[in-house]
């Protein structure tokens, strides 16, 4: 990668750093998301796109866990689980993003900040539990 290998420690901060930042930033969204959906505001996508993600993620949710296990009712029960997981995560980022776009009188910009540090610190750790990277 251009003269930098990649147990350099500038490569490993940054692939890390990177890799936080964008987790953070999807988990603000959620976060911000869900304010906007328990603020009794309407859902921001129609019904028909809703269905159209539960059906993909379920699809590719069941085939997955099919090829994994040969226990077919396990893996449309678990295909149903994932799918359900995916759609409320979608919706939770479009409703942030419609929030954000919406309202945009956002908190306070130290209540914002303080929350983006919190998610760095998690994503940080989730990255180092569970990707490795």
């Amino acid at each position: 990668m251009f003269g930098f290998e990649d147990s350099d420690p500038v490569v490993v901060i940054g692939k890390a750093l990177g890799v936080s930042v964008i987790i953070s930033i999807l988990m603000m969204l959620t976060s911000l998301g869900f304010i906007y959906l328990f603020s009794g505001m309407s859902l921001p996508l129609s019904l028909a796109i809703i269905l159209v993600v539960f059906a993909i993620s379920f699809i590719a949710a069941a085939v997955l866990l099919d090829k994994a296990s040969n226990d077919l009712l396990a893996a449309f029960m678990g295909g149903a689980a994932v799918a359900l997981g995916i759609t409320v995560f979608v919706i939770a980022l479009v409703s942030g993003a419609s929030f954000i776009v919406d309202k945009m009188s956002l908190p306070g910009l130290d209540t914002l900040l303080t929350g983006f540090a919190i998610c760095l610190i998690a994503s940080l750790i989730i990255n180092r539990l569970t990707l490795k990277i």
